[in-house]
């Protein structure tokens, strides 16, 4: 008896040995199957998730896979899925965005468009170019046809023919009408350049009575532009050549006087030097050869090493004269 409880213990320890690792495995393949089944953190498909929980749970798959390469692989199976549902859930994010921008350039581009704008034709340009082409050729009527019908569509040319014809008109003796486009002139520079060729069409004609009127639109224009750099010391300038046609001398000086005090940088400013010259070298009552010798070396100081308007070049002459009243002083 003794000897059978004895062998049946020899028989019975293996055999609890045995069942003791059997469950062993059990309890560590139920412990497996519940690690490998417990549900992944919701902050997982959430955006930026929970650094914590995100990270213990790549520990606990990572810890999974290597006791289990199979199931490591499906771990690696679901993050591939996970990540595919990840960069799916992004794409309309991204495409919106990209739809956006394209709105917003599109919406752009018409305002970067500059509108060009319409160039202006002036109407009465045409008519101007017109009469200086006629008046090129010596065809007067022609010309004052087109600057008549220049002005008559009141574009920026019509200002400059209403110049053109006031001279012409001036020239045929049609006084009134050039005083009618002198009056019409609201550009006051245009104004005085107006009055001005009136003047000097009227002194052209070469007749006593119109350079009686050519004198009265110089002194309206010296009187009401006292002092304009141009044409009012051309105006001074004018009256005086045409006094010494008619010799009346002391008037002519006066106005060649006034261009030397007031406009020294004016291009009649050595040329009145010239004319009082000759002022003081004609024959009338205050005729004084010695002022008039000096007039003329005060013009010929003054040209030295300038180049002289046309028609202001007067220095042959000058010399000539000072050589002849050299010699008889």
């Amino acid at each position: 008896m003794k000897d059978l409880f004895l062998n049946s213990k020899y028989v019975l320890l293996p055999s609890l040995f045995l069942c003791f690792v059997f469950l062993n495995l059990v309890s560590g393949l139920s412990a497996e199957s519940a690690e490998l089944f417990l549900p992944f953190p919701e902050t997982w498909t959430k955006d930026g998730g929970n650094e914590t929980k995100e990270s213990q749970t790549k520990n606990s798959l990572n810890t999974t896979s290597m006791m289990n390469p199979a199931q490591g692989t499906q771990s690696k199976s679901i993050n591939n899925l996970s990540n595919q549902n990840n960069s799916a859930e992004s794409l309309p994010s991204k495409t919106a965005t990209q739809e956006n921008q394209a709105t917003v350039i599109t919406k752009a581009k018409p305002t970067d468009k500059k509108k060009k704008k319409k160039e202006v034709v002036d109407p009465s340009q045409a008519s101007f170019q017109k009469g200086k082409a006629y008046l090129t050729r010596g065809q007067k009527k022609s010309a004052e046809s087109e600057f008549a019908d220049s002005y008559g569509k009141e574009g920026d040319a019509a200002k400059l023919s209403r110049v053109e014809n006031t001279n012409l008109f001036g020239l045929d003796g049609k006084e009134k009408d050039s005083i009618n486009l002198v009056e019409k002139q609201e550009d006051p520079d245009l104004k005085i350049k107006t009055q001005f060729e009136l003047a000097r069409s009227l002194d052209r004609i070469g007749n006593p009575d119109a350079e009686e009127k050519a004198y009265k639109e110089y002194l309206k224009l010296v009187t009401d532009f006292p002092k304009h750099p141009d044409l009012t010391p051309r105006s001074h300038y004018a009256m005086a050549i045409l006094l010494i046609r008619k010799k009346e001398f002391r008037s002519a000086a006066h106005q060649l006087v006034s261009i030397i005090k007031n406009f020294k940088e004016s291009a009649e400013y050595l040329p009145s030097h010239y004319y009082l010259g000759k002022i003081y070298e004609s024959s009338w009552e205050e005729r004084d050869l010695e002022r008039s010798l000096k007039y003329y070396q005060l013009y010929m100081n003054g040209t030295e090493g300038k180049t002289l308007v046309p028609g202001y070049d007067f220095k042959k002459e000058t010399r000539e004269r000072m050589r002849v009243l050299g010699s008889s002083i």
